[in-house]
Formats: C-alpha cells, structure tokens, sequence
C-alpha cells in the first residue's frame, strides 16, 4: 500500500471534520491504509502521537492528513485544510489552540507535497496566509449523503414529536461557537412575531471554541441539543425553514443537508454559501436582524406551490454534490502524488 491516511481525528465525538472522513471512506478503494492512535487521544497527548509517533509507522508510503493538522517532519504529505478560521480570527478558540495552530499550519501547508481544500473561499485563504503555488491547492467539494433526502410527513411527525416539536418550526442546526451567530437568530425571535413557530436549536458548545454565551433565552426558542444523526434528516424535512447565519465557513455542510431534504433554506451572504448553494438558497446579510427578519417572514410565508418549486430547486442543487465525486477526486489527488 503506497498511501495511507491518518485517522488521529476520528475515536470522539463528530464534528464536519470526522463527518468528512466518515463519509469519504467508504469510497475510497481498500488498497488505501491507515495509521491511527490505539486508542482516542485529543489535545496535547494526540498532537503529541500525530508529530512524533505517526511518523515511525509510515515506511515510506506517502501519508494524506484530512483534518487541518499532520505531523510537520513528514514532507510526503498530503494534507486537507478545510478553513483557515484559527488564523483569520484566533479569539474565536481557545488561547492555547490558537496560538498552536497559528504555527503548525502556515509551515504544514508549505512543507507537505499538496493541499486538499473544499472552497474557492478557502483555497483564496490558504494562497493569502502562505504563499504557496495556487497549483499546489486542490478544491474538492464536501458531499452529502443520500440519507438526506425528504422523509415522508408520517416519519416526521413522529420523530418531531418526540423531541418535542408539535407545530411549525424553524430549525437551526451547528455548534453552538461564535462564528455561527447565533445571536441574530435568537435577537430575531425576541424581537420580532413569529407566534406559533418554535426555533429549534441542535447543537453543543465545542471543546476547541470559545464558549457561545447567552443572556437569556426568548419565548419560542428550543435548544435540543446534540440529536442522533439519524433523525437529522426528519428535522430537515420537517422544518418550515431552515437558517444559518454563519458569518465564516469553509464550506458549510449543514445548508447542503437542509437543500438536499427540500427544505427552504435562509443562509448568510458570504461567499462559501453563494458557492454551495447557488440559486437555491435565500441570502441575508450576517450583520443585519432587520434583514434575516425580512427574508424569514417572506420563507414563512411561501405558498404550497412555491414551497414546492424551491424544494425541487434545493434537491436538484444537492444532486451536484455526491461523496463519491469528492472521494474519485481525491483519490486521484492521492495516486498522482503517491507515485513522485
């Protein structure tokens, strides 16, 4: 086997980088090897295997890291960096994580052979903060999995009704961290009339980001936490809209779920979005409440006709986006830099 990857990320608990690993394998042809932590190790004790331990077990095969970080003496390398957010904002982590990252990234991504990145947005990032050859920074596109699809109204009630959701809702669904602005959202539902429509929240507070802070909950609003991946396509399919108003992505996985549910999707104008998404999502600008107010108002009030054409539109946009596709292209991306 000439190539193996490193699955240091995975043992805990998912987040869109295991997601991302997760979904890739599958596709991904078995003659592909692996080297990985005997058992879960996060924070110093991980980076500590994946810098000095990692690199003993490789035996000359080339390695391919698939979440931000790999072991800095390992030239033949290829690695996968999905945003550069620690280096565009570090107070958005914690300090120590921060600073770490602001020195193990910029040398990575210049050491190893070639870089893996899922956005124009991102690969324009990694070219500002490095320097390398933009022919050394490859775009594969996340994917999504068939498992989102619509669920037949039956399924959904059930499921909904058992988290607790037995009207209209509109769901949010993402870590609870600063960047994905939450704020507005909830500043939205206390200050304007949406009677009768629950705002679902699913997410928890990631241990890496600075804690997501919250004065006081409006009437209306639901945090149910982390929820099963398995009922997320359900929620999807249920909500009468859903809305992510991140204000940084990579890429951006959850709208590209809610499309491919046929969900009306409500997204932040910022350019990972207007890439994914394209024509079938609504854009609002991050910064404004009046805005997102506006823009949700006129999703909620969709007639059944124009909820259907916008769920076709969404689906068929989804469509573009298959994991096999991204596992082929980097597949490729592998073999190529296996044999130099």
């Amino acid at each position: 086997m000439e190539t193996c990857v490193n699955l240091r990320t995975l043992g805990y608990h998912i987040t869109g980088v295991q997601r991302y690993l997760l979904s890739l394998l599958p596709h991904l042809p078995e003659e592909l090897g692996s080297v990985r932590p005997r058992r879960a190790l996060q924070g110093i004790k991980g980076h500590i295997w994946e810098q000095f331990y990692l690199p003993t077990q490789l035996k000359n095969r080339l390695l391919w890291s698939p979440g931000n970080t790999g072991p800095l003496g390992v030239s033949r390398q290829v690695v996968t960096v999905h945003d550069t957010s620690a280096l565009d904002h570090p107070e958005w982590f914690e300090r120590k994580f921060a600073i770490w990252y602001s020195v193990l990234l910029p040398r990575l991504i210049r050491k190893v052979q070639a870089i893996i990145t899922v956005s124009h947005f991102s690969k324009e990032r990694i070219l500002e903060f490095t320097g390398v050859p933009s022919e050394r920074v490859h775009i594969v596109h996340n994917g999504v999995d068939p498992r989102f699809h619509p669920i037949d109204s039956t399924t959904v009630k059930k499921i909904t009704a058992d988290l607790g959701l037995t009207g209209p809702y509109v769901l949010f669904v993402g870590s609870l961290e600063p960047r994905k602005n939450l704020k507005i959202l909830l500043d939205v539902w206390r200050q304007d009339s949406f009677a009768g429509t629950t705002l679902a929240v699913v997410g928890t507070t990631g241990h890496l980001f600075q804690q997501f802070q919250l004065d006081s909950i409006p009437p209306g609003v639901r945090f149910l936490g982390r929820v099963e991946d398995d009922l997320l396509p359900a929620l999807y399919s249920g909500a009468a809209a859903f809305v992510y108003g991140s204000i940084y992505e990579g890429f951006g996985l959850p709208p590209l779920e809610g499309l491919a549910c046929g969900c009306p999707v409500v997204v932040s104008d910022i350019p990972p979005h207007r890439e994914v998404c394209g024509q079938a999502a609504v854009y609002f600008d991050p910064y404004d409440r009046v805005d997102l107010s506006n823009k949700l108002h006129k999703v909620l009030r969709l007639t059944e006709a124009e909820r259907a054409s916008m769920a076709n539109h969404a689906i068929q946009r989804a469509s573009l986006y298959p994991w096999e596709t991204a596992a082929a292209k980097t597949w490729q991306i592998l073999r190529e830099h296996s044999q130099q």
